[in-house]
């Protein structure tokens, strides 16, 4: 149960009224998620479970990764952990590669124009655009880029020996160095 200050605090944050914020809370994320935020200095915010395993694996685990459920979800996520005394950095597909559709895109920059006061990563493209230029990545994964968490951690894991990855490297560096 989240207490009362703490969904105001959503509330005036994504300017909404105490009853939606109350009711977003407690529905629209993933279960466990205030469980996952709670109590922690910094999390960083993905939109979903192969975030969470490709930068869970290439962050060691130095700050936890937690998705928010989806790209939608991020602006609330990020008013909840930030309600709860918890700083954050998101991640998110800029969906702006060549293979993105218009709606894609317009989701990702209203998402970006929601998500204010939080320092925000945009990928380019999406996570798997990133990871199809990282070789030792590819070469690790059995069944190609499939949306599999549990593939994708391994074959992580196996790459990051070989360097880091070529897109996401820097986003990491950067968010080890806060």
């Amino acid at each position: 149960m989240v207490p009362e200050d703490v969904v105001a605090r959503v509330a005036t944050t994504l300017e909404t009224s105490t009853n939606r914020a109350r009711r977003l809370v407690r529905t629209a994320l993933p279960a466990g998620f205030v469980l996952q935020v709670s109590g922690r200095a910094r999390v960083v915010l993905v939109e979903g479970p192969t975030d969470v395993a490709v930068l869970g694996v290439l962050l060691g685990g130095r700050v936890p990764v937690v998705a928010a459920g989806g790209k939608h979800l991020l602006p609330l996520a990020a008013a909840l952990a930030g309600a709860l005394g918890t700083a954050v950095d998101v991640v998110l597909d800029g969906d702006d590669g060549p293979g993105a559709g218009h709606r894609a895109r317009q989701d990702s920059l209203r998402v970006r124009a929601e998500l204010t006061g939080v320092p925000v990563h945009v990928l380019p493209g999406d996570l798997e655009t990133c990871l199809a230029r990282w070789p030792a990545f590819v070469r690790a994964l059995p069944r190609g880029l499939t949306k599999d968490a549990g593939a994708y951690a391994r074959a992580a894991a196996a790459a990051l020996p070989e360097g880091a990855p070529p897109v996401l490297g820097p986003l990491v560096a950067d968010l080890l160095s806060r």
